[in-house]
Parts: structure tokens; sequence; C-alpha cells
């Protein structure tokens, strides 16, 4: 049986900066030099602005390539690597700066598709699509669907999509159907439209590349050929419109830099919603129940170390 003194020994554990840092070293976490970088969104052309608002309408998804990200993509890649190898499941790499740091620098350009107020969601992952554990990406889905858009089509929601390693199709790159490929994308008959296949689109991208999709757009991820020679590692969050009621909670501002204890608590809730396919470890799986539902033998502990 699981006692208060385990969870709180294990979930004080988890909230250690060290446990993190010892896996991935090179990664960062409360690090004043990348929160201040987070401050200066990526500069986007007009023309680049303009473009992807067009393509989020017409065909429901965008896709940028490589960015300046002001950081070296290629050490989050081996964190998520190394997560994998010690037992974590990939939504772990959100224990780091450098995660957030890149969506929080896409500021300006979601500001132009959302609005000046939009905010982030609390839904996000990770993915490390080696063949093996994980063998492919999500199957075929839309995130929301039609209650997702505008009647012009624009997007009330946003899913932003960053590969940290090459996407191809031998290793699970993304592939969509367009939106102007579908009888009724965007419609309470969206589950009716008919696929073609030739209409499917593959998306393969390299690292530190940027894709973006309203959650109306049926997509997924490929599964992967074994074996794999690159992992295809990846990480996304959701983000909405500010004058749109929450979706889900609790939202933030999308610069904020987050304490490790909010970083624990949210990446342990989306490790518990997806549990059925990353199973966690009995311990861990009380610990995300205690910090997630607030309830369980660790009640007070975790009371005592949540963030206001």
């Amino acid at each position: 049986m699981t006692t208060a003194h385990d969870v709180a020994k294990q979930l004080a554990q988890l909230s250690d900066a060290g446990l993190w840092l010892g896996i991935a070293p090179k990664l960062h976490i409360g690090d004043a030099r990348l929160a201040a970088a987070a401050v200066t969104p990526i500069a986007f052309r007009a023309d680049v602005v303009d473009s992807v608002r067009a393509d989020l309408v017409r065909e429901g998804y965008f896709q940028l390539p490589p960015q300046d990200w002001g950081i070296d993509v290629a050490k989050l890649a081996a964190g998520v690597a190394a997560l994998d190898a010690a037992g974590f499941p990939p939504v772990f790499l959100f224990m780091y700066d450098e995660a957030w740091l890149m969506f929080a620098r896409l500021r300006g350009l979601l500001q132009a598709v959302l609005g000046e107020q939009y905010r982030m969601q609390p839904a996000f992952w990770a993915w490390h699509v080696n063949g093996k554990r994980e063998g492919a990406g999500w199957s075929p889905h839309r995130d929301m669907g039609h209650k997702s858009l505008l009647p012009d089509r624009s997007p009330k929601s946003l899913t932003v999509w960053l590969p940290l390693t090459e996407a191809t199709p031998q290793n699970g790159c993304m592939y969509v159907v367009p939106a102007d490929r579908e009888v009724y994308y965007g419609t309470a008959r969206e589950q009716e439209s008919p696929i073609t296949l030739q209409d499917v689109r593959a998306l393969p991208s390299a690292a530190g590349g940027v894709l973006g999709w309203t959650q109306a757009l049926f997509h997924w991820g490929g599964r992967a050929r074994a074996p794999v020679t690159t992992p295809r590692s990846s990480i996304s969050v959701e983000f909405q419109r500010g004058d749109q009621p929450p979706i889900y909670e609790p939202q933030f501002d999308p610069a904020a830099t987050l304490d490790i204890m909010t970083r624990l608590r949210l990446i342990m809730r989306q490790a518990l919603q997806y549990q059925h396919m990353y199973p966690l470890p009995a311990e861990m799986r009380t610990v995300a129940e205690a910090l997630a539902f607030k309830s369980g033998p660790a009640q007070a502990f975790v009371d005592s170390m949540r963030t206001p």
C-alpha cells in the first residue's frame, strides 16, 4: 500500500531540478537568461504572416521552415531520448525551459492568427517515435472539431507542432487531409467526410520547423519504419483566442515563466490523461493523481507545495 510518506518522498524527488538536470545536463530549468530570451519574439515578415492566415482558412494548416530559436534544438531532441532511456514519458521534456521557450518565441505570429490576447492552454505533449515502444504518432483524429472554428473558418484554437529532429515519411512525419479537400470540413457532419487517399498530404520537416493546424483538421502521425535511423522527436502545445470561453483551464500567458512545481503539476495531469497510451508506474500515478486532482494520501503535502 502506498502511504502518504511514500508519495511525499517521490513528489519531492520529482520536483527537484537536480533529477531532471541529471538526465539532460545540457538543458536548463529556471535559467534567467533563457527567460529573458523569451521576451523577444521571432520576427516574421508581413507576407509570411498573411500566408499563414490564408493557409489556415483555405487548407486548415500552415508550415514554416526552421527558425532561429536562440537555442540548440538538437539538445532538446537529445533530452527526449534521455528521458525515454530513463523510463519517463517524453512529455516530461516540458520540465525544461527550452521546451516552453520555443513556443513563447512564436508570440508575434500567434497574436496575428489568434488575436493580441491569445492564451496558452494546459494541453501539450512530446513524442519520441523510435519504431520500438512508440512506433507511430497518434492515430487519425481532429483535436476539437468544427466548434473550434469561427464562421469564416479561421481558428478559435490552434495546435502548434515543432519537430526536434527531421520528420520524414520513414520516421513518422505528420499527415493531413487539407481542409479544402474535405466535403464537410468545419461542419457538424465532419465525421462523414469521405477521404480520398490521393488527397492525403505528408508534411516532412527539417528539425526546428513549424507546423500549425486548426483543431478541426483531420491529421495523424505516421508509422515509423523499423529500425529507425533517426527517431522522430517533437513537441506540441495548444493555444486559443482570448475572446473565446476557455476550452481548458487553467490558461496561461504564453510568455509566462512557469515554476518547476507548476510544470510538474501540468505534466502529471497530461500524463494521466494519456496513460492508456503511456502507462505510468503505480507510484508515479498516485503522485500524479495527488498533483492533478488534489486528492489521495499526499493531500497536505501537495497543498504545502502548491504554487499560488
